[in-house]
């Protein structure tokens, strides 16, 4: 695995939902990045990049990079 953990900044009563764009779970706190192809994507932890190219990759083409 090549990604990394990334802390977002954010006030405590900030309502942006953040999401994982692998499996779709929300991320309170921290996200894992890693290069999918065409850029970063944010996941929920290392597990779900291994998910990503084992699997959604394969199946379904790269996924446009995080925003």
């Amino acid at each position: 695995m090549k990604g990394h953990w990334v802390e977002f900044d954010r006030h405590w009563r900030d309502t942006d939902v953040v999401n994982c764009q692998v499996c779709g779970r929300l991320i309170p706190s921290r996200a894992w990045m890693f290069d999918g192809g065409r850029g970063e994507l944010r996941s929920c932890s290392p597990d779900c990049e291994e998910i990503y190219f084992s699997y959604v990759e394969p199946e379904h083409g790269p996924k446009e990079a995080a925003k």
